[in-house]
């Protein structure tokens, strides 16, 4: 089972709530509020379309507000908001660029944060099936859903597990930034962030995480050789002060929290699959391809599971319940206690409280009929399409998971 084979075969449409749509005017040439486009991008990810934007306007990228981050390799559509006073001339209602486009909405009091989304919807094909697969997807499909039935829209649940998009670095065997930041290994950490090369980077970080590799503790060759990015002003502490701590406080603000928010994320990715194997029976469980992922099926899930709010791992965190027990056993098996998760001498970033649904829904699923796929070589493959809704903060790689990926 494939995804993204190309980009074309991941869409996202953001879902922008009524409230925020209803808030916008045409625009009166005034200086106050916010801006609005509709960014549609391919092959991009959301910062760098964020930055085309900004330069398109004449504005710092830092001015261009979004609600979250989009997939890269998919065709995706969001919006995003700039100030009012910052522009130095109006609004243009469409820009080109490559791989991406905007659409001028209006204009609104409000600038574009994660509370103007609603959720994300879905349409993905799913290539390189065999017909067993085809027969699993199905099959799986009728346990997870709650409502509805497999000739129309229905709703799904699966455990709203944390996706591979979130983990940075670590995907790629390197290990957790946050570890070395709560160890007060600064080097380190800078050096996962900056100077790990991975397959997938391109552009300029292709080029800095590879001249980093090769040069990383020569500070002065660095800071001569790094290119024009964020990230050089890191490199620039670094080369004038030799003082870690202060050069990964250098970094983009983005750069310094996503470390922090990946390790919250697998913590409680740990907790989440430990309170499912413990709440379902084992006939009702349903696990990824690769056995890292456990769900249940819609009939065995206990309301216990599917009305459980589950906290990410913080200092201040209550451990008196079933969930923060179990978290308290995976920060164990860490070596970590509640109390382990800050950043010694740094105020920011820190391991936040917040809450996330242990069971998540995707509504108005629909299962395509299998076609061929056109794209497999011998010629013996199918593809299946899947479309849903997602409230906002959940995965569509994870209902895909529990669909047999």
């Amino acid at each position: 089972m494939t995804i993204r084979r190309q980009p074309a075969d991941f869409e996202v449409r953001e879902k922008v709530s009524e409230r925020f749509l209803a808030g916008l005017t045409a625009l009166a040439g005034g200086r106050e509020g916010h801006v609005v486009y509709e960014v549609s991008k391919m092959s991009v990810t959301t910062p760098e379309a964020a930055a085309a934007l900004a330069r398109a306007l004449s504005l710092r990228p830092g001015q261009v507000a979004y609600g979250g981050l989009k997939d890269k390799h998919a065709t995706t559509t969001q919006v995003m908001s700039v100030p009012a006073g910052a522009l130095t001339a109006g609004p243009p209602e469409r820009i080109e660029g490559e791989r991406w486009s905007a659409r001028l909405l209006g204009a609104g009091l409000e600038a574009v944060t994660a509370c103007a989304i609603d959720g994300n919807r879905f349409r993905i094909v799913v290539r390189g099936l065999t017909m067993r697969d085809v027969r699993e997807m199905g099959r799986r499909a009728s346990l997870l859903r709650s409502e509805g039935t497999k000739e129309g829209p229905s709703t799904l649940l699966f455990v709203n597990y944390f996706g591979e998009q979130r983990f940075g670095s670590a995907r790629h065997g390197k290990g957790w930034i946050a570890r070395e930041l709560i160890a007060g290994r600064f080097e380190e950490a800078l050096r996962l962030s900056i100077g790990t090369p991975a397959r997938k980077d391109t552009g300029v970080r292709r080029v800095f995480t590879r001249l980093a590799a090769t040069h990383w503790g020569d500070w002065a060759r660095l800071a001569r050789e790094w290119p024009r990015c964020p990230e050089r002003a890191a490199v620039e502490v670094l080369a004038r002060t030799g003082d870690a701590r202060r050069a990964f406080e250098a970094l983009p603000y983005f750069q310094q929290e996503m470390p922090v928010d990946a390790y919250q994320s697998h913590l409680w990715n740990a907790a989440a699959g430990r309170v499912v194997e413990s709440l379902v029976e084992p006939g009702a469980r349903l696990s990824s391809a690769d056995r890292s992922m456990v769900f249940a099926g819609c009939r065995g899930m206990p309301a216990a599971v599917r009305e459980m709010g589950a906290v990410l791992p913080s200092p201040g965190m209550a451990t008196g319940t079933l969930w923060g027990r179990t978290m308290l056993g995976v920060l164990s098996a860490e070596g970590l206690s509640p109390g382990d998760l800050r950043i010694p001498g740094l105020r920011r970033p820190e391991f936040g409280a917040g809450e996330r649904a242990l069971v998540a829904e995707a509504m108005g699923f629909v299962l395509g009929l299998p076609g061929a796929d056109e794209l497999d070589a011998g010629g013996r493959r199918l593809k299946r399409s899947v479309a849903f809704d997602l409230p906002r903060g959940a995965y569509a790689t994870v209902l895909l998971r529990a669909l047999g990926q």
